[in-house]
Parts: structure tokens; sequence; C-alpha cells
């Protein structure tokens, strides 16, 4: 071996000299700061070569927190973000990371010739709804300068018909990519733990008062949130509920006892940010949450003894830490307690009176509505208030900019996936299949989201937001991994002794 070696030096000769004279060269003439990042890029790019999973997982990570965004100063946990590289226009770490794995997926097509990803039903019908909005933003007539004419100001940096393809893109990546069961729970995982973070900044926000201050100081959210869009309340009670049943599913199938109480701390502190909200549309969603989650975990007496002790402990908590003005404004629900006197009422108002605006906007382009992004503008011209504040309903907000059939392609996608998780979860010999891969709880967590991300929607703009895409994605490579058995192999499994449960 020592002769190999000093074989390979002897043909290397002075090659090592000379390559560190070149990167001597090129650090001398670029800067040691572009140089710097030049280093970080090749040997990022030789990673996420290796492990393209890594690099869908960044992606996400950046566009979660909102990479790019300038625009205050964030401080606390929110503060991570200013540690995220800086670019400009569309040379940002997150396009150039979704450039190099686009041409990756070139590489592997080329190479393997897998087209499999493409017979997602998932992908397909998300494809067809991007091209959809596409073309509604093309023929809806409106222009910017018209926009800037008004003083009606773009709610993102990102044009929408790039954030559609953008976020249509990362489906095709996470997809084609991210198919082993270690790296879903890696980034489930990543998930959980941002938002984990997020909860907290979120809360610490509503209790100290420095709240949103749009909405109000004792609300939580406001600019320290980890997860820029979460500054909206009902945004941030949407990402703790989610949490929360990921986490629940997790201690139910891997009853660790080491674990057991660090995952009832994290699901309190979920709850109490949902509380400290004040969105009475995040307690609707979280309380039939919960109630999927109880359902669908049929136990006996010690089962029912654990939940009320829970639910007992959680509202003394609530009732310690919860202000009591955002008590009285998330417990003003619609059609259960209505006073003109309690905090939030003018929401409702404010609410009702959004809808019918909605049903004037969607009268001028009943079929694919007036493109994405141009609610705020339609709305202002046709609003007698000149008002341009949000739908706050996914539903409505589709109808509006995609149209009809916008609308319907979306409640297809979803009752599509929800269905197909469902089968999957029916199915004796997939479930057994999925919990040797350890991602049983995953495929029920999932199924459980969409379902009150569904809910969510009634009262908040999600739908164009990442975390959808995300729960589409997760349920999309689950369903392509575990595709429904034959009814001859379920047949086999049932009448075999050792496949009847106890």
């Amino acid at each position: 071996m020592r002769q190999q070696a000093a074989t390979l030096l002897e043909q290397l000769g002075v090659l090592p000299l000379l390559a560190l004279i070149g990167l001597g060269a090129v650090s001398a003439l670029l800067g040691p700061e572009i140089f710097g990042m030049m280093v970080i890029g090749i040997i990022g790019a030789v990673v996420v070569a290796a492990r393209p999973p890594l690099g869908v997982g960044t992606i996400m990570l950046l566009l979660m927190v909102q990479y790019g965004s300038r625009r205050y100063e964030r401080e606390g946990v929110a503060g991570l973000t200013g540690l995220l590289p800086q670019g400009s226009g569309l040379l940002t770490v997150n396009n150039m990371l979704g450039v190099f794995l686009a041409l990756l997926l070139a590489y592997h097509l080329y190479r393997d010739g897998d087209w499999s990803f493409l017979k997602s039903r998932q992908l397909q019908l998300v494809l067809l709804i991007t091209l959809v909005l596409i073309f509604s933003g093309f023929v809806s007539g409106v222009d910017e300068a018209d926009k800037a004419s008004v003083g009606v100001v773009a709610t993102t940096a990102q044009h929408p018909l790039r954030l559609l393809v953008s976020r249509a893109l990362l489906l095709v990546l996470f997809i084609f990519f991210v198919r082993q069961p270690r790296d879903l729970r890696l980034i489930v995982g990543l998930f959980v733990l941002l938002a984990l973070a997020t909860a907290w900044s979120g809360s610490g926000a509503a209790i100290t008062g420095a709240g949103r201050a749009e909405v109000s100081t004792y609300r939580a959210g406001g600019v320290e949130v980890l997860f820029e869009s979460t500054q909206n309340p009902n945004r941030l009670a949407l990402v703790c509920t989610l949490a929360l049943v990921f986490i629940w599913e997790y201690s139910q199938a891997h009853r660790l006892r080491r674990w057991r109480w660090a995952a009832m701390v994290a699901v309190m502190l979920l709850v109490v940010t949902v509380f400290l909200s004040a969105s009475r549309g995040g307690l609707i969603g979280m309380a039939v949450t919960g109630l999927m989650l109880f359902v669908r975990r049929r136990g006996g007496s010690g089962r029912m003894l654990y939940a009320v002790a829970a639910l007992v402990i959680g509202a003394m908590l609530v009732q310690e830490v919860v202000p009591e003005q955002t008590l009285e404004r998330i417990t003003n629900i619609p059609g259960i307690t209505r006073s003109e006197s309690l905090v939030g009422e003018g929401s409702l108002q404010r609410r009702a009176y959004t809808y019918e605006i909605g049903v004037e906007i969607w009268k001028r382009a009943p079929l694919v509505g007036i493109g994405p992004g141009n609610w705020s503008y339609v709305r202002f011209i046709t609003d007698p208030l000149r008002s341009g504040a949000a739908a706050h309903n996914s539903y409505l907000a589709a109808l509006a900019e995609g149209g009809l059939l916008c609308l319907m392609l979306y409640l297809v996608l979803f009752c599509v996936t929800i269905r197909d998780l469902l089968r999957l979860e029916r199915s004796p010999v997939i479930v057994e299949q999925a919990r040797a891969d350890g991602l049983e709880w995953l495929m029920a967590a999932t199924r459980v989201c969409l379902i009150a991300f569904m809910v969510f929607s009634l009262f908040a703009d999600l739908w164009d937001l990442v975390f959808s895409y995300f729960l589409l994605a997760l349920a999309a490579v689950m369903i392509q991994r575990y595709q429904p058995v034959p009814a001859a192999a379920v047949v086999r499994y049932r009448s075999a002794p050792s496949a009847v449960p106890a």
C-alpha cells in the first residue's frame, strides 16, 4: 500500500501545488466573500447531488420562513432568518437550488427512464390547476399599472403566476426525490421543529403584548414568528394544529416512555398558541381535528380517562395563560354565542360583507375567474367602501380568481387525495407494509391534516401557501409507494391464521 501511495504521488507530481496556486489566484481575483460563497455552493451542490432529498428539504425550509423578505428587522427566534444568505432578483438560494434539482431530475430521467412519478393524480391535478390559473391570469385583462394607480400593493414580493409555477415545481421535485421512509420522516420532523419554534415565538408575542399590530397587540403572531406567513393568527393556528397531529400520531405509534412527557409539553404549547391566536376559525379547526384524532384511536376506559385528564390540564393552562380579552374574542362563535359587546363581533360582520362582495367579483368571470393575485384590485374597484381586504376564505378566493373550473379542480384534488389515503388505511396488507417502514402513523396523520386543512380553508386564504403543497406531496408519495393491492391478495392475507389481529 505504501508503494501504491508513493507511485500515486509520483504520478500527480506538482498538480496539488498548482491547484493551491489556482485557488489562491481565484480568491484574490474574486475576493474572500465571493470565493467563500463559491466554495460553499460547490460543497452544497455535491451534497445535494448525493442526497437530493436534502435539497428538497432546504427549499421547503427557505419557503416556509419566507427567505428573501427583508422588509423589517426580526428578532428572537425569527432573527435566525437573518443568518440565511441573501439573494437579489431571481438569483436567490431557493431558485438556484430548484434549478439545480431540476437539472438533476432531468439527468435521472435520461439515465433511468423512470417517468412513474407522472402517474400521481395529485401531481396531475395540481399541474392542471396551475395551467388553469395561468390561463386565467393571461385573459383577466388586469394590468399591474392599474393596480399601482389605485394604490393596491402586492401582498407578496413574487408575481402570483411565478409563485404558482415554483410551487408546482416543488411538488414535482418532492414526489420524484423524496421516496424513502427516512427522507419522509426527516422532512416531517423538520416541519414539526420549525412549527414548535413558530408557536413559541408567536405565543411570546401575545403574552408580551407585541402581537401583530395590524390586528391587535393581544393576539399571537406578529413579526417575530419564525414562519413569516403565520403573522396572520389564522395561519398560525393552522400550523400549530398540523404539528399537533404529527406529534400525536407519532407518539401513539411509538409509545416510548421517555418521549411521552416531551410530546405532552409540545402538544400543550401548540394548544395554548391556538387559543392565544384568538382565531375562532383556528379553535373550530383544532376542535374538529381533536375529534378526528380521538375517534380514530379507539380505546377503552383508560384512553377515555387520559383524554379527560388532558382536557382538564389543558383547560387550566389556557385559563391561566390566555388573557381574558383573547378568550372573549375566540369564544364569540357564530350560531353559538353572539353579542354586540363581545370582542370580534365586527370581524364577523366584515366577513359576511366580504362574502357578498366575493360573489359579485365571481360574476365578472364565472368560468375562469379574474386571475390569481387580482382579488385586492378587483375588490377595491367593486366594493363601494373601497376596501382591498383579503377574502379570508380559500374556497371564495379560488372561485373568484380561478372561476368555477378552478374551484371544482381543487375540490376534486382534496377529495381524491383523502379517499386514496383512506383506502390505504383500510387495507391490512398495506398497513402492515407501512408499519414495517415506520410510516403507518404518517399515513393517518396526513389524512387528518388534509381534512383539518379543508376546515381551516373556510376561514383563511391558504391554498397558495407552501403548507398545502407540503401535505399534498406527502400524500402523493405514500399513495404511490403503497398502491392498493389486488383483491386476491387481501383475501389470502385475511385467510392466513397469523394475519388475524388480536
